[in-house]
């Protein structure tokens, strides 16, 4: 190659003119843009990264919630259960009648917490009341999703027997004599 100041003949090799100093230019990429490239693969490979964990991680915290409702629907109908054994024992109502009560009158007896007491707690929507025709002796309770396949997957239900029941197709239902009907089972099973 001749050198294009002093039309010096300069090897293949050199990138330097000897007689005159001229420089050959560099092919390829220069360091700032290797730079630049080697960040933006990096930076693609980190945001691709980190969509994959939240793929795997976003299912997982929704599945978690549930779960973790779930179990405090188990939990408020445990609490219920003790509040009606409470407020029959002691008639909280002060009328010489030892009955059962209603969600609200547990609340009012301050026998359970009055965000409970409303009836939604957690996810789940509560119901509580003494059975019309035998208040001294039968009650129930259920905890149903505030929103199925969101809140919970799960129904619940319990009643003077204290064991909770289960069922996955919809709410827990009880007979006249505050038996479970259905296709409902204790939780465990």
């Amino acid at each position: 190659m001749d050198c294009p100041g002093c039309a010096t003949q300069i090897p293949d090799s050199a990138r330097q003119c000897m007689h005159c100093g001229w420089q050959a230019p560099r092919s390829g990429l220069s360091t700032g843009m290797i730079v630049l490239i080697v960040v933006l693969i990096g930076g693609c490979g980190l945001f691709g990264f980190m969509g994959v964990v939240a793929a795997i991680a976003i299912p997982n915290l929704i599945e978690a919630r549930k779960h973790g409702n779930e179990a405090a629907a188990i939990g408020a109908l445990k609490t219920m259960g003790t509040a009606q054994s409470l407020f029959r024992e002691g008639d909280k109502e002060g009328d010489e009648v030892f009955d059962y009560a209603s969600l609200r009158e547990l609340s009012d007896a301050s026998l359970i917490d009055g965000i409970l007491g409303s009836g939604t707690k957690q996810g789940y929507v509560f119901t509580c009341d003494a059975s019309p025709t035998t208040p001294e002796f039968l009650w129930t309770a259920t905890a149903s999703p505030a929103v199925p396949e969101t809140t919970g997957d799960r129904y619940f239900g319990t009643n003077q027997s204290g064991v909770i029941f289960y069922s996955l197709s919809g709410p827990v239902q009880f007979d006249a004599e505050g038996e479970v009907t259905g296709d409902a089972v204790p939780v465990g099973w």
